[in-house]
Formats: C-alpha cells, sequence, structure tokens
C-alpha cells in the first residue's frame, strides 16, 4: 500500500489528462480553471478530508486528492455519500444504482469520475458566463 494514497491498490486508477472541460478552454486558463477546481471540490466534499492546493494545482494532484477523498467517503463517511452527491448536484438514485453494478475495485474510479464531470461543468461554466475568462480570442 503507498503511504500517500492508502487506497491506491482498492481500485483503478483515473487518467489524469481526463479533466472534463479542461481542454475547452484557452491554454492561459487552464492554471486558474484547476485552482478553481479543487476549491470547489473541497468545498463540496466535506466531510472528507481535503487540503487546497496553497500553490498552482495540477490535474494528477486533484485527482490523487478526489480518490482518496472518494474513498474516504464511501469507507468512513458511507452515511454523508447521499448529502455529498446532492451537494454537488449529482443524482443519487442512478449513481448508486451504476455503483451497485460495478467491481468493489472500481467504484471509487465511478464515483470519481461522476463528481469531477459535475464540478468540473460548475467551474467551466462560471469562468465562461460570469467573467468571461474562459472564452477564446478569436
Amino acid at each position: 500500500m503507498n503511504e500517500q494514497n492508502p487506497y491506491r491498490t482498492t481500485f483503478v486508477r483515473m487518467n489524469t489528462s481526463l479533466i472534463p472541460y479542461l481542454p475547452e478552454l484557452p491554454q492561459s486558463s487552464h492554471a486558474s480553471f484547476l485552482i478553481a477546481l479543487d476549491k470547489q471540490l473541497g468545498k463540496d466534499l466535506y466531510p472528507c478530508s481535503w487540503v487546497e492546493s496553497t500553490h498552482s494545482a495540477s490535474a494528477e494532484e486533484i485527482i490523487s486528492k478526489l480518490e482518496v477523498a472518494i474513498a474516504e467517503l464511501i469507507n468512513v463517511h458511507h452515511a454523508s455519500l447521499g448529502n455529498v452527491l446532492y451537494r454537488i448536484d449529482v443524482p443519487e438514485g442512478p449513481i448508486r444504482a451504476l455503483m451497485a453494478r460495478t467491481e468493489p475495485s472500481e467504484r471509487v474510479s465511478v464515483l470519481a469520475s461522476a463528481i469531477l464531470e459535475r464540478e468540473a461543468k460548475k467551474v467551466w461554466m462560471r469562468m465562461i458566463y460570469s467573467t468571461g475568462e474562459g472564452k477564446s480570442q478569436g
């Protein structure tokens, strides 16, 4: 087992290049998107442990922290799973059904993918429609 991520052996690792909506933004907005995504995940994944990056967040760092937080949510804070999914706006019923059909070793990745998709969309929409930061010039 890995000391940094004690759940590493219990699930399939997500592909770090798959941060939804990031490719749709200009390169100049990637760092601010990742920082905002890191903050959004930290806010919405309560009661899971999440230490926001004090520097530029990387996709790999965010995914690694997300995997640990999801494993913690499933294994330690299971009673809070419904509340967390509601707060993030991930439909609980379909996720629970999907997780029931998923091998236990892949459940963290399945749930992490759904949460990452929704949280990235929130951040992307905020960047595009609130500040116009993500709009390309040309």
